[in-house]
């Protein structure tokens, strides 16, 4: 955008909103109200959520660690909550290592199938997020109903397919999980098992997460063809709840082969059973996701902020300091035990521990009477990472009101994207100035700005960045730069007066209706967009994956490289033996969630 053209459009531009001037939405007003005690101290509440311009900067953003509100954290204790069952019906181990798995699920009325192939272990380390059967030590499918014998046999055969381009399912199937091998865990296990023993404790996971191949592709049913009131209809749900499965198979199957080799083998320990998750690589295309589905961020961010801001305006008790002490402690543990970090833009592990441990001994003499205080000398001493696993340790001390709040990651997930042609171009310039006055004063004269594009790879069945002009495939670029779109459109825009519609500047400029759109529908959400360009040649794709990732979960995230992260999930959650016990994880308190009415 032509700077001439900048400032003929901006003319005033306010300053952008504080959290505390941003309508919340109002289930989530209703629910603060109610907890906080009144409107008065709801206004409080509200005046301790960090400015948006502050929060949706990727500085930020890369902070984030799990916490009660991420989507696994949800979903293992709603199975606990609802009894879910989870029985192994049958199951057939060869002396190779391959076999075939079939589990019975009932949840909430409903009854599922799951079933898992594993193949003969090559010894082959295998890597990669292409989904092919060649390249996967085990696959699953993971179906909407209860399936046939002969169903459950067709899918099978189809798994020894081995070729993602030749592989089909129908909409009877939520899913696919394709997982690989530890090459460093698994034969360890079996071997301990087989010879009597039980393995070390301290191990992550037996095996990696492949990827779910879901919502449509090769077949699967959609999301939205998911009956509502089917328990996998909230998001993540079905993808958490296909990566516990991968989770539960891999410690049947280590059982499974030590048998096989022994019959007076040993089973693994429950407590060593929980402690094992399941590994999780993920990479640059979850870049692509946040910048195409902005809702999905802004409900996460919302969310998660709003339960922090309650907690700080809470006194500091003996009991929330004594709890305080204990979750330190299992967070301490969890680091520890994490693969060390390597790359230098990340804080190393044993940095963190440190802080954490510092701030341990200041609870003990912490003179704050809030915890809002004790959280402002948190985040003036350390750095972003220990300031934001500290915040997501707060946000658990309030499980009550975390769990009233929870609904909206659902509700607020499912707003449409929809184009209003009556609008009048001076109404969606007042939008422009009110909440995109960051991209509008972006500099995007300099060519490192937008120097980066992303494809999505056929050969490797991923997105790929590219640098243009030097990298091909620029004709296929996947969309990431909403500034250039924001700052086209208010270009464009100043050709036209205040009354002329959108209608008009869509028939004439079609390739804006995605622009016009978008501003559309995210105005009067808070924290509804990333303030800084994914395209800048300096952005590191990892940043943003390690704040998706806090959101759905995962824990000792360490990313492999600029472009790949690292993880485990479901690590010490609860076992199908727990579910039937009623067994709820460490750090689970059950209260009643009230249902959003949208």
């Amino acid at each position: 955008m032509k700077m001439t053209d900048l400032r003929s459009f901006k003319g005033n531009l306010p300053m952008s909103k504080t959290a505390s001037e941003t309508d919340l939405p109002p289930f989530l007003q209703e629910r603060l109200t109610e907890a906080a005690g009144g409107k008065e101290q709801a206004e409080r509440v509200q005046g301790m959520m960090r400015p948006a311009d502050e929060l949706m900067r990727v500085e930020s953003l890369k902070c984030f660690k799990a916490s009660r509100l991420s989507f696994a954290d949800m979903f293992s204790r709603r199975m606990v909550e609802r009894n879910w069952r989870i029985i192994l019906a049958r199951s057939e181990v060869h002396a190779d290592g391959s076999g075939k798995f079939v589990y019975n699920v009932e949840a909430e009325g409903r009854r599922m199938t799951y079933i898992a192939r594993a193949y003969p272990w090559d010894g082959i380390e295998k890597v990669g997020r292409r989904a092919d059967g060649a390249l996967r030590d085990m696959f699953g499918a993971l179906f909407v109903g209860e399936a046939s014998e002969e169903r459950i046999e067709r899918e099978f055969a189809t798994f020894d397919v081995k070729s993602e381009g030749d592989m089909r399912t129908t909409a009877e199937v939520i899913g696919w999980t394709p997982a690989n091998r530890s090459s460093r865990h698994f034969d360890t296990v079996v071997d301990s098992l087989a010879a009597g023993k039980q393995p070390e404790a301290d191990l992550a996971y037996l095996m990696r997460n492949g990827g779910f191949q879901s919502s449509g592709r090769n077949g699967s049913v959609s999301f939205h063809g998911i009956p509502r009131d089917h328990p996998l209809s909230h998001p993540f749900y079905a993808d958490m709840f296909a990566i516990y499965l991968v989770r539960i198979f891999s410690i049947d199957l280590v059982n499974a082969i030590a048998r096989r080799r022994n019959p007076d083998a040993a089973q693994l320990d429950r407590s060593i059973a929980r402690n094992l998750g399941i590994g999780n690589s993920s990479g640059q295309g979850m870049c692509v996701a946040l910048q195409r589905w902005p809702h999905w961020v802004a409900t996460w961010v919302v969310v998660r902020e709003l339960a922090l801001a309650f907690t700080k305006n809470r006194a500091i008790t003996a009991n929330a300091r004594s709890r305080m002490h204990a979750a330190i402690v299992h967070t301490i543990d969890i680091y520890k035990a994490s693969d060390p970090q390597v790359e230098d833009y990340v804080t190393p592990n044993e940095e963190i521990i440190a802080n954490l441990e510092a701030i341990d001994r200041w609870l003990d003499d912490a003179d704050a009477s809030s915890w809002n205080e004790f959280a402002k000398k948190v985040a003036a001493t350390f750095d972003g990472e220990t300031r934001e696993q500290f915040n997501s340790l707060l946000i658990d001390l309030e499980p009550e009101f975390c769990d009233a709040i929870a609904p909206w990651l659902r509700s607020g997930s499912i707003r449409r994207r929809d184009f209003d042609p009556r609008m009048s171009v001076a109404v969606l310039r007042g939008i422009l100035r009110r909440n995109y006055t960051w991209a509008l004063e972006y500099d995007r004269t300099l060519v490192s700005t937008h120097q980066c594009f992303w494809y999505h790879s056929e050969d490797n069945g991923e997105q790929r960045r590219g640098e243009r002009v030097i990298d091909p495939h620029e004709e296929f670029e996947s969309f990431i730069d909403h500034i250039g779109l924001v700052q086209r459109l208010a270009s464009v825009l100043t050709a036209y007066g205040d009354d002329a519609r959108m209608g008009d500047v869509v028939l004439d400029h079609p390739d804006l209706h995605y622009a016009i759109s978008r501003v559309q529908y995210l105005d009067g959400i808070p924290y509804a967009e990333i303030r800084d360009s994914v395209a800048h040649k300096d952005f590191i794709p990892a940043d943003l994956i390690r704040f998706y990732h806090a959101c759905l979960g995962m824990r000792g995230a360490t990313p492999l490289s600029i472009r790949y992260v690292r993880g485990t999930f479901f690590q010490a959650e609860p076992l199908p033996q727990d579910l039937s016990e009623k067994t709820a994880p460490q750090t689970t308190q059950v209260s009643t969630q009230k249902e959003v009415q949208v």
